[in-house]
């Protein structure tokens, strides 16, 4: 009886089939000042997709090859379509990287979500409608052993409006790596690894993967503020668990004028400035907040609160923006910086 009872489970509950002809996507995987890449996985029988894109107000359609578009403008807003058999099956919309920060770029963030329940499909829903160019995740992306069967109900289908216009910059938590060392997670993502560095324009995101150990300290020294084209000023770290005053990496960060720290881990917001450094902690997507002894308030946050939401950075010229937004579409929190680093920041 258990053994029928688990496969009913698993078959209607935690593995049915997304609706229309796509199992993921297409989502975004790159995104440059002239170029996008989309990824996808079609259902058996279906096929082959074809991609097109071309600006919003209606001007040339652009190559595109395998998913990749080259050859595209700077700041400028494109629609795509997935079409089968001379249908489309699905779109989306996405903006190509400017070359500074004179033109505003939005992100979001959250963590601690892929359970695929209803409060994670309402943050992805309200972080899609700020129409955010980039979404950094803070980790445990898929819940359970984030096992490849599993991401879909974790990842592709909550957030599919969202991962269709928001280029996923992805970090790994517990959850990820306890599927031989977060791999399906890596691979449905197509992430570079556990640590990366992704650019968009003039942001720069290094990631540093579960925590800040020893290996993290050396590649944040190695790569914050290094090889971008354009200059990144705008420099962002992403970790799953929030680093503490006394890791020896916040003089590193500190040095390289990282505007904030974007963390997960705790199901809680909080807003710290440790070591000098903005931090904020967003294990806010969509799971629920477990035993109190993982979801205390740490005795230093300035702001802190058990809510379910994201964070919506806001770019613009010199400064920084950012606003703690609920799954109701309330605004609960808001800070304003500048920009570490750059003359008056």
């Amino acid at each position: 009886i258990v053994v029928v009872a688990l496969v009913w489970y698993g078959a209607s509950y935690l593995l049915p089939a997304p609706g229309g002809a796509f199992l993921r996507g297409p989502f975004l995987v790159r995104l440059t000042t002239t170029s996008a890449v989309l990824d996808w996985q079609a259902k058996a029988g279906e096929g082959p997709v074809a991609i097109t894109v071309r600006p919003v107000d209606g001007g040339q359609a652009v190559a595109v090859r395998d998913g990749s578009a080259t050859g595209l403008e700077p700041a400028t807003r494109y629609v795509w379509s997935a079409n089968i058999g001379g249908v489309s099956q699905a779109a989306g919309s996405f903006t190509t990287a400017p070359l500074s920060t004179a033109t505003p770029i939005t992100m979001v963030a959250f963590g601690d979500y892929g359970s695929g329940n209803a409060h994670e499909y309402a943050v992805g829903r309200e972080a899609a409608a700020v129409d955010p160019a980039v979404f950094l995740s803070a980790g445990d992306n898929a819940y359970l052993a984030a096992a490849p069967p599993l991401l879909d109900r974790a990842i592709f289908t909550p957030l599919r409006g969202l991962l269709g216009e928001a280029l996923p910059v992805v970090t790994l938590g517990e959850h990820d790596l306890a599927w031989r060392d977060g791999t399906a997670v890596i691979s449905a993502l197509r992430l570079p690894g556990h640590h990366y560095v992704a650019q968009y324009g003039p942001v720069q995101v290094v990631v540093l993967g579960l925590q800040a150990d020893s290996s993290a300290v050396a590649y944040a020294r190695r790569t914050l503020g290094h090889g971008c084209n354009p200059a990144c000023p705008v420099r962002f770290v992403l970790v799953h668990r929030p680093i503490a005053t006394t890791s020896p990496i916040m003089p590193v960060l500190r040095r390289a004028h990282v505007a904030a720290i974007i963390a997960g881990h705790l199901h809680r917001y909080e807003l710290h400035r440790r070591a000098g450094v903005l931090q904020f902690t967003l294990g806010t997507g969509g799971e629920g907040p477990g035993s109190p002894q993982f979801t205390r308030r740490t005795p230093d946050a300035i702001v802190s609160f058990i809510a379910y939401g994201f964070l919506d950075i806001q770019i613009h010229g010199g400064a920084v923006d950012y606003r703690f937004i609920d799954q109701t579409g309330r605004v609960r929190d808001q800070v304003h910086e500048a920009i570490p680093g750059l003359p008056g920041g």
